[in-house]
């Protein structure tokens, strides 16, 4: 039988947050509190937040990318992920999966195998941020919140509770996916005027961190059951326990030094594609918006127009001499949820230019 080694004691490991609620409560402000955090504004909410932000994807391909980036330690000063928002994300998987599949909605799909495809697919997301994790960093998906019946098979009667806004196979995997969940809300209460009707009063902004019956929320740290939501100020129970291993990191290795812009313009790189400008020249394809995301991702990988009609034309799907701005719609999605192939493609086909 093999000896394994024994570990004792608390361990520090970069954790995996869900912060959810209701609009405009402050989530996105939370979140920007936490220890340098970078954001994949996935919805688009965070532009009057000063945060640091990666390009806003706008397919389910550029937002793992993304997210394969960070991992890989691509993304500087990075020791929080924030993913803006879960919902938002969802719905880029949604789209990704109808293009792949031809799909006219994820309803469409008999005996709600749809649902099944999309947890499936929404699990490579989790996955690839519980490696971020792994690799020191901590990982905060936003989302917002939805107010949904809710009734025990135990007991009679339903009555309201808030949900993560999200399908209800998607939900429970990123609520079991976090080590903590916290539920942004205002606390009110109810008071009775002199004649006796109800009235609600109050609105503090509140973080609740343990379960009830009309919200989830779950901690690991013994956290009193409210924490205050003051815009700016990140409560001290939190700020106690969210580590920052990058910036620990960073001061036991002395980082190495940066190349200057003139030392990578004057580098030519090995591979580039014949006729391919190369660098700070490359320009973005001009595009109609119904294509943005397709743009989106050639210029990330620095794809030309040439070069994609070129790729197309091989598949058979389109002559080569045809302007991508004539493709089908239903193939410029197909292009968005196929582009690792597509960029494969593009990349064989790109030859050595001999150096001057």
């Amino acid at each position: 039988m093999p000896r394994y080694e024994l570990s004792c004691g608390v361990k520090q490991t970069a954790l995996k947050i869900l912060v959810y609620g209701p609009e405009g409560l402050g989530k996105s402000t939370l979140a920007a509190e936490f220890p340098s955090p970078v954001f994949i504004d996935v919805e688009g909410g965070t532009n009057q937040l000063p945060v640091a932000r990666l390009p806003r994807p706008t397919s389910w391909e550029m937002l793992l990318d993304e997210v394969r980036a960070t991992r890989d330690g691509d993304v500087p000063s990075c020791s929080t992920l924030v993913v803006d928002t879960a919902d938002a994300a969802e719905k880029l998987c949604v789209s990704h999966l109808c293009a792949k599949h031809g799909w006219d909605g994820i309803e469409g799909i008999s005996y709600g195998k749809g649902y099944t495809y999309l947890m499936e697919e929404f699990g490579k997301l989790l996955d690839l941020l519980s490696e971020v994790s792994e690799r020191g960093r901590n990982v905060t998906l936003v989302s917002h919140a939805a107010m949904r019946k809710f009734e025990r098979p135990d007991e009679s009667g339903a009555y309201d509770r808030f949900e993560l806004k999200l399908t209800k196979k998607v939900a429970p995997m990123a609520k079991e996916w976090a080590d903590m969940v916290l539920f942004c809300d205002y606390k009110t209460r109810i008071i009775k005027d002199k004649s006796g009707k109800a009235k609600a009063t109050g609105g503090s902004r509140v973080i609740r961190t343990s379960h009830n019956p009309c919200w989830d929320a779950k901690n690991r740290f013994g956290f009193p059951e409210e924490l205050p939501l003051e815009l700016g100020k990140l409560p001290t129970e939190l700020a106690e326990v969210i580590p920052d291993l990058m910036a620990e990191t960073a001061t036991e290795k002395k980082p190495a030094p940066k190349q200057s812009k003139s030392a990578k313009k004057a580098a030519k790189p090995k591979g580039q594609a014949a006729g391919t400008p190369a660098g700070d020249a490359y320009e973005r394809p001009g595009y109609p918006a119904r294509m943005s995301a397709l743009a989106d991702l050639m210029e990330r990988d620095q794809v030309t127009d040439a070069e994609l009609r070129q790729a197309v034309g091989q598949t058979g799907n389109f002559p080569e001499e045809c302007d991508p701005v004539d493709y089908e719609q239903g193939y410029v999605d197909f292009l968005v949820s196929n582009w690792a192939p597509m960029l494969a493609r593009v990349k064989d086909n790109r030859v050595d230019v001999p150096f001057d």
